[in-house]
């Protein structure tokens, strides 16, 4: 059976992620390797997760094949470097040649990984690591993705995985929520759906797929971001884990990680954890061209839950854990983890490439961030309770309004005053509507012509803490006709010290906004503040009980059924 093929460099120019070598040449589907050189495969998409494979599944003896011409001698090396395996191969002509090895030695966490020591010019054209196990599961694969109006992404990942499935003859059925209705039923056929959704969110575009694909009969869906590139041998590496799976472990994730595209070799996560309120993602700005990175890789803490750019999981877990929240956007899959609390695996390799967060910012998401936010802590983790919410909606409006985004600290208010609402009246209203709402809200300046002759500061020396406290940010002092530059996700307040205006940068350098400070603005923000931070000290308790004992309702198959029928009937 086979495990996953070893990849070349398709899709992306960063060689180092698939070998390591300075005699090897890419020939985009093989590789080429001088004699005398050494060709490693201790990379990011090509190691093999010894540890995690002995573990998780019921593999013990694993075969690499690889399809050959020249000679060369062949070692599979642990992470210390100790050769588990070896063997001396020559060949005039392309053939395949094998290396048998076993994981039943490997310690958790443990990296394996070929390397080619070229005793001529060498030639791969392919290879792949086997087990001898079979199978013992049907599966029948959905791959599910919720998309709005992302053409040019979506339709090269399906035209990838229509390919990947005729050569493997994968029992795999592709899904596409289409929340923007903008996509052509002629990419429809026996194993493509395309299913016009009303636009309601990620969350009601994968639970849609969550629904088609268990009433197709799936065993196993994989969640998918539409803003994605997808190397399909992640998917095959997915494929075949899922069939050797320990019983054990059945009933589990399995997580991709999300690597930028605009630095494809960045990994941004692998996991996350969440401690009631607070994100962090694990293995986060690691370079994985680097081979140390690599093994730690493979030792990061279990997650507490996988992001639905790409997750994993039986489509039971819709009947035994409930379908997702109708949250719209984000935290979403934070939720849906936290509640399952089944084990997350991750490893190297199995991981896709998604458009960076800097560059993609849209201002009503700080709504969605502040008030799903509250509902998962409300319905996961009563501890936190006011305090803790108070502290934050605090920190969130003083950062907010120093940074002069009045706009958007009006939008955490009103997050927190939606939330306040409860139960009912999310489930009440139109998500499309009332995002369109939310994005005339805050929908910001883009006219530079607002700043007139102000002096352009490009690197703002920031002030001490001491005066930057004492001044309130220097809103109590009159303002410097100055427009700074600052990044989106700067974080350091002092640098706006006294300035009248601000641009704010996107990563690539484009203005994403222009600001001004408002004194009138800034006090109205604080008394709108004031008055809810009162209302939440009166009401949270109270709102709290009310999503708890309507969780079942918000999870629940019967809503997203009766939701999808009054737009399909339209």
């Amino acid at each position: 059976m086979i495990l996953f093929e070893l990849s070349f460099p398709v899709l992306t120019s960063e060689y180092r992620l698939y070998y390591n070598g300075e005699g090897v040449d890419n020939n985009n589907h093989s590789l080429s390797v001088k004699g005398n050189t050494v060709c490693s495969f201790c990379t990011y998409f090509n190691c093999f997760s010894a540890g995690k494979y002995r573990k998780y599944t019921i593999a013990e003896n694993i075969t690499l094949s690889l399809e050959f011409q020249g000679t060369a001698d062949i070692y599979i090396k642990n992470k210390n470097g100790d050769i588990i395996s070896s063997k001396r191969i020559s060949s005039q002509y392309n053939v395949t040649h094998k290396i048998n090895f076993s994981i039943k030695n490997a310690s958790d966490g443990e990296v394996y990984y070929a390397e080619i020591y070229a005793k001529s010019d060498c030639i791969i054209n392919s290879g792949r690591y086997e087990t001898d196990i079979t199978p013992k599961r049907d599966i029948l694969l959905a791959a599910s993705f919720c998309t709005y109006k992302r053409e040019k992404y979506i339709i090269p990942n399906i035209e990838r995985l229509k390919k990947f499935k005729k050569k493997y003859s994968l029992p795999l059925i592709i899904f596409v929520a289409d929340n923007g209705d903008t996509l052509p039923q002629t990419l429809s056929d026996d194993d493509i759906h395309i299913i016009s959704n009303p636009n309601c969110g990620g969350s009601g575009g994968f639970a849609r797929g969550l629904l088609e694909a268990t009433k197709a009969g799936c065993t196993h869906i994989i969640f998918l971001d539409d803003d994605i590139t997808l190397d399909t041998n992640v998917v095959l590496k997915t494929f075949s884990f899922l069939n050797i799976l320990r019983e054990e472990y059945y009933e589990s994730f399995i997580g991709g990680a999300m690597l930028p595209s605009e630095e494809q070799y960045i990994q941004y996560e692998c996991g996350a954890l969440w401690d009631g309120f607070y994100l962090t993602p694990l293995g986060h700005e690691k370079d994985m061209r680097e081979k140390a990175n690599v093994f730690a890789n493979e030792e990061l803490p279990i997650p507490d839950y996988q992001a639905w750019w790409y997750c994993c999981f039986p489509t039971s877990f819709g009947e035994k854990y409930g379908y997702p929240l109708p949250l719209f956007i984000k935290s979403d899959d934070v939720e849906y983890g936290v509640r399952c609390r089944r084990p997350i695996i991750t490893m190297n390799g199995i991981a896709v490439w998604h458009d960076g967060f800097e560059n993609k910012y849209v201002g009503h998401f700080e709504y969605y961030i502040k008030r799903n936010e509250l509902i998962n802590t409300a319905l996961h983790n009563p501890k936190l309770g006011i305090i803790t919410n108070i502290r934050k909606l605090l920190a969130s409006i003083s950062k907010l309004t120093l940074f002069q985004r009045y706009f958007l600290a009006e939008a955490v208010v009103r997050a927190y005053d939606d939330f306040l609402k409860g139960p009912d009246w999310l489930l009440s209203i139109d998500p499309a509507e009332y995002n369109i709402s939310l994005s005339a809200q805050t929908k910001p300046q883009t006219d530079t012509s607002m700043i007139g002759n102000a002096k352009i500061i490009e690197n703002p020396d920031p002030v001490s803490n001491l005066l930057y406290y004492i001044t309130l940010g220097g809103n109590i002092l009159p303002s410097k006709n100055q427009c700074v530059k600052l990044d989106l996700m700067d974080t350091d307040i002092n640098k706006l010290y006294r300035a009248r205006f601000a641009y704010h940068i996107k990563e690539d350098g484009s203005i994403c906004f222009v600001t001004k400070r408002k004194k009138r603005k800034l006090l109205w923000v604080i008394f709108q503040t004031i008055r809810m931070l009162f209302k939440f000290i009166f009401k949270y308790r109270k709102i709290r009980k009310e999503y708890i004992q309507k969780q079942s309702m918000l999870m629940s198959r019967e809503f997203w059924e009766i939701y999808f029928s009054r737009y399909d009937a339209k």
